[in-house]
Parts: structure tokens; C-alpha cells; sequence
């Protein structure tokens, strides 16, 4: 049974815990309108977290930190873009031998805490929480203690507060202070603060300072947080007036990262459209196409997140109920599909894929019924002639199991 319901009406981290004390595998999905987040939990415990933006790439984590070069890095990306159903690169990248487990543990424990405090910071939007069997991952069985991570969650809202007394808002245009140049050359800083004071320059908001850096919002305002303190750089509420200039008009990035879907280069497509979707998270049809593209790459949870973020304000869009079927199915979630597949037949019922469809929910209603049908194992004690003997002839397959049977056998004998 699902929960779910407006965020505004239960304190996250009151939901949080709740999984956490009653055990639950699952996955929560969070809307605030401007982001989505999923957070995978496994008997309580957190396993997983993504966030449709703002997320910083485990692997780009791992550079940043020294612990890969950019060239392994490019390397261990492509492989995993050319794997027919993606392994998750933290265990990757230790089973390459690129990272040491440690290390990507301890990255992934970091990850976790950056998106859920994120999460955290979310006042308004819809969650919804699924059941379902979710499972460490194999090759690093990364956990992360739910009560652990709300604990450091805590920590990171109460420096927050703080933060806020000298940066009280993201958008807040920073500026370098007077003779600051001077100052600097007299102070001990280290990168990161050298770092942000190369990205100020008068016009840009703090968020778009913090972008500039490629750093995590929380750190870095941290770390803007130090300078204004010490008197080298000023915030002005605001954003800037913005320049006039006559620009050349440029090609919609969705149809042209559409146009590369369909080339079959689908990497180049999610990278388009998710630059697309930092710009304009509610653009339906940027969801979609990178819905396919992460379909085609057998990144499911992924697709099934986008195909739902497409379909905002039009939940009964056939199209989309058809696709959301054929994800769901591909994990494992037939009630789900079919659930998806009869709203499709609902409003399109004379469309050429129907007929496939309906055969399709056939299908799965009598796999999950056979499921159900299971006798009780016959007393082992028995010899073995008080078996129950077959009488009569055997009985016949039927056309879909047969159908299933001689696709199974091709796919067996099919050439390396």
C-alpha cells in the first residue's frame, strides 16, 4: 500500500524516520515542482538517492577528490554507457580496480547526505512511497543507517541557519569588496576560497557562483559564508538587470537532442536534454525524450521517474501510460504495468498497439494468477511409488508458452 500525500502536511524528516522504525523497502519519490528526488530504502536503511537535478555525478565526486584521473574517468564512462543494462559505476569503478571500495563507500555516504539534505530543504511539492523488494547494491553493499543520515542532516540545517545570517539568499548578487585584492594577498585561503573569489564579479548570484565552481551547494556556502565574514566579499540582494543584446536565433535543444535520439547516439541526447531540464525543469516534452533515452540504455528507475515528470497534469495520457507499462514490466512490476496498460486501452482502444497490449495484461494476469495457484509441496517422507502416477496424455502448451518457449531456445542458441 502506497503513502503519499502533500509535503507541506508531514515534516520529512517525521516521514523519514517513520520508514526507518517500520522497516520498509521501497521507493519514496519527492515532487517539489522545481526538482524530484527518489530515495531507495531497503528494510529501513538507505541504499540509494537521486535527484533529477542539481546532483553531482559519482564519478565527477571521485575526481574532484583526486581519487580518479579525468582520463579514467572518460574510460570507465564510456564502458559503462556500452553495457547492455548499466552497472552502477561506484562498483564499476571498484571491480576495475580504479577506486578502492573505501573511498567509494565514503563518497557514496557523502552523496546520500548532500541530496537528502537537499530533499530536506523542500517546503512544497507531493511524496509518495511504494512498496517494493529493493536490494543493496551487489558490489559494494553500500548502507547508509537512516537515523545516521538524519542526524548529520540536522547538523547541516542548524550551520544553515547560520549561513543564512550573512547569505540570506542564493540569489543574492555577490561582489567583491573594496581593495580586496590587496586583502587576499594577505590572507592564508585555500582553494575553494581562491576559487570563488575567481567566479565573482558583480553580477552573478551566489547559486550561479556556486554552479561556476562545479562544487556542492552546501560546501561552497560554507565557504561564501567565510569570505563575507571576514570582510572580502559583499552580498547585494537581487538579481542584476539583465544586459541587452541581440542574439542569433539558435535551434530548439530538445529537437536536435531528439534528432540524436533517433541517430541512436543517446548519450548525446541525456546530456542535452538534461542541461534542457536544469534550464526549464517543467519542460513535458525534455522529460519524455529523456524518458526514451534512458529506456534505451536500460536505465530504468531512471525512464520510469521521467516518463511520470512528462506526464504532470496529464497523469491519464495514454502515451505515456504506454510506455510507463513497458518499464514497468521490464523491472519486474507486472501489477504496475497493467495498472498502466488498461489506462493506455481505456482511452485508446482502437489504436494499433492495443491488440499487443491487451495480449500483453493477458499475459501478465495469468503469470501472477499461476504465481498464486501453487500447491503445497507433497509429503517427501513418502516413498517414491506413492507418488501421484500421470494419467491420460500429457496436456497440451499453450500458444503463448509456446511462443515464450521457442523465443527462450533462439536466444540460448543465438551466436556469440
Amino acid at each position: 500500500m502506497a503513502i503519499e500525500g502533500p509535503i507541506k502536511e508531514l515534516s520529512l524528516m517525521d516521514l523519514f524516520q517513520l520508514l526507518a522504525m517500520s522497516r520498509k523497502s521501497g521507493i519514496l519519490t519527492l515532487d517539489c515542482t522545481t526538482n524530484v528526488g527518489q530515495v531507495y530504502f531497503s528494510s529501513g536503511n538507505i541504499v540509494r538517492a537521486l535527484l533529477q537535478s542539481g546532483q553531482e555525478p559519482l564519478g565527477q565526486l571521485m575526481q574532484k577528490s583526486g581519487k580518479l584521473s579525468h582520463q579514467k574517468l572518460d574510460q570507465l564512462l564510456k564502458e559503462q554507457a556500452g553495457q547492455p543494462r548499466k552497472q552502477l559505476f561506484g562498483s564499476m569503478a571498484v571491480a576495475r580496480g580504479a577506486v578502492s571500495k573505501e573511498a567509494a563507500l565514503d563518497l557514496l555516504k557523502g552523496q546520500i547526505h548532500d541530496i537528502v539534505f537537499q530533499i530536506m530543504g523542500w517546503q512544497e511539492g507531493y511524496f509518495r512511497f511504494e512498496d517494493m523488494e529493493i536490494d543493496p547494491d551487489p558490489g559494494l553493499g553500500f548502507v547508509a543507517v537512516t537515523e545516521n543520515v538524519m542526524m548529520e542532516v540536522s547538523r547541516r540545517l542548524d550551520e544553515w541557519s547560520k549561513i543564512r545570517s550573512k547569505l540570506p539568499d542564493l540569489e543574492s548578487v555577490l561582489a567583491l569588496a573594496p581593495a580586496t585584492d590587496v586583502a587576499a594577498a594577505k590572507l592564508d585561503l585555500n582553494p575553494d576560497e581562491w576559487l570563488i573569489l575567481a567566479n565573482i564579479d558583480g553580477r552573478r548570484t551566489a547559486r550561479e557562483v556556486i554552479e561556476s565552481t562545479g562544487g556542492l551547494e552546501f560546501e561552497m556556502a560554507k565557504v561564501i559564508y567565510g569570505l563575507i565574514a571576514t570582510g572580502l566579499v559583499r552580498v547585494h540582494t537581487g538579481k542584476p538587470p539583465l544586459p541587452l543584446a541581440v542574439e542569433e536565433p539558435k535551434a530548439d535543444p530538445v529537437r536536435v537532442a531528439q534528432d540524436r535520439l533517433h541517430a541512436g547516439d543517446v548519450e548525446a541526447a541525456i546530456d542535452l536534454l538534461t542541461g534542457v531540464l536544469q534550464k526549464e525543469p517543467d519542460s513535458s516534452l525534455a522529460h519524455l525524450f529523456l524518458a526514451e533515452a534512458y529506456y534505451q540504455t536500460e536505465a530504468l528507475d531512471e525512464a520510469i521517474m521521467e516518463y511520470k515528470l512528462a506526464s504532470k497534469g496529464q497523469e491519464e495520457n495514454p502515451d505515456i501510460n504506454y510506455c510507463l507499462g513497458f518499464a514497468y514490466a521490464r523491472i519486474g512490476r507486472l501489477e504496475l504495468a497493467v495498472e498502466r496498460w488498461e489506462k493506455y486501452l481505456q482511452f485508446l482502444p482502437g489504436d494499433r498497439k492495443a491488440p499487443r497490449v491487451r495480449l500483453l495484461v493477458d499475459l501478465a494476469v495469468k503469470w501472477a494468477t499461476g504465481l498464486e495457484e501453487k500447491d503445497a509441496i507433497r509429503n517427501l517422507a513418502q516413498p517414491p511409488d506413492a507418488a501421484p502416477q500421470q494419467t491420460g496424455p500429457v496436456p497440451e502448451l499453450s500458444p503463448e508458452v509456446k511462443s515464450w518457449l521457442e523465443k527462450m531456445k533462439k536466444g540460448k542458441t543465438k551466436p556469440q
